[in-house]
């Protein structure tokens, strides 16, 4: 028996998780129908669209507007106009997945929905993975992340691992960022760090402040292996968040199964989701989620086990 199934055997003695197949929204979409867009963690966009911004700069999000300024230290960075296209969401909102051509999607995921009162979100979702040795093929875009979004779908915090490239960066190695993704024309993203296979990624996505009705963001991602890190900040008001994320693999153009990481599986270790700010108070209900993704069949399985996310491919 090899070391995958080993691992996802026992994994499966001790741990039954709700792993399913997600129903998709009716229209199929045709990414084919747009040359020339990139496709980052999420979405399908026009590249002018995608806003790399510095290390540690804010944006600021108003339900679901967003003003297009962009400070770094209380000074002006840009201003930024809405897309004068709307993208194509490439990720499932409010339970459901859009129906992609095989091999593009969200493929798996260990989440949960945080049961919240008025006024209170997920305000500390945290976790640390290893990068995975590099797809024995090349020709697919990875994502593996953790994050947030609010219960509308229309936003997602996330610190992302990447191979492959989205068609603004990245190649056939690995790279690191964080990421403001949105449904309405604003893609916003930290410069992107180069990391290698082995070495240990922590992703956070955290409350650092609340004043009146406004929510201040952090969103990190750190390679404590060799030092680098690509971090954004945000402001928002007017959602709840209420969506946690302790790992998600969401892939693209994939044809074969050579294609995904040789690792066979990431574990999300010491996963964790809090609420409740400024206490910090903890939930855990994690529960697995495979998704209709189309393409070729891997050996899916999405688990969580105590604090670990288990994503198997």
């Amino acid at each position: 028996m090899s070391r995958k199934n080993m691992v996802r055997a026992a994994l499966l003695a001790v741990c039954v998780a709700s792993a399913a197949l997600a129903q998709g929204d009716n229209a199929a979409v045709n990414l084919a129908a747009h040359p020339g867009w990139v496709q980052i963690p999420g979405a399908l966009v026009p590249p002018e669209c995608v806003h790399q911004i510095p290390k540690g700069a804010r944006v600021v999000v108003n339900g679901d507007t967003i003003t297009g300024d962009v400070t770094l230290n209380g000074v002006s960075v840009g201003h930024y106009n809405p897309c004068s296209q709307a993208g194509i969401i490439t990720r499932p909102r409010n339970g459901r997945a859009p129906k992609l051509p095989a091999g593009n999607g969200w493929v798996e995921s260990v989440q949960e929905q945080v049961p919240l009162g008025s006024g209170d979100n997920v305000d500390y979702v945290y976790g640390n993975w290893t990068v995975p040795t590099n797809p024995p093929a090349n020709g697919g875009l990875i994502y593996l992340f953790n994050g947030t979004e609010p219960s509308n779908g229309q936003w997602i915090l996330q610190p992302v691992l990447q191979y492959g490239s989205n068609g603004l960066f990245g190649g056939n190695y690995w790279v690191i960022a964080s990421w403001l993704v949105g449904s309405n024309g604003y893609y916003f993203v930290s410069p992107a760090e180069n990391v290698s296979p082995g070495d240990t990624i922590y992703g956070y996505t955290w409350i650092t402040g609340v004043s009146g009705g406004t929510v201040y963001w952090e969103v990190y991602a750190y390679d404590a292996t060799n030092g680098a890190g690509s971090w954004i900040t945000a402001w928002t008001s007017g959602l709840q968040w209420n969506w946690a994320y302790a790992g998600v693999l969401e892939a693209y153009n994939i044809t074969s199964c050579s294609e995904f990481p040789g690792s066979d599986y990431t574990i999300f270790r010491d996963s964790a989701a809090y609420h409740g700010y400024p206490s910090y108070d903890p939930y855990a209900n994690w529960s697995g989620q495979v998704w209709g993704y189309g393409g070729p069949s891997c050996g899916f399985y999405a688990a969580p086990f105590g604090s670990y996310a288990y994503l198997f491919y």
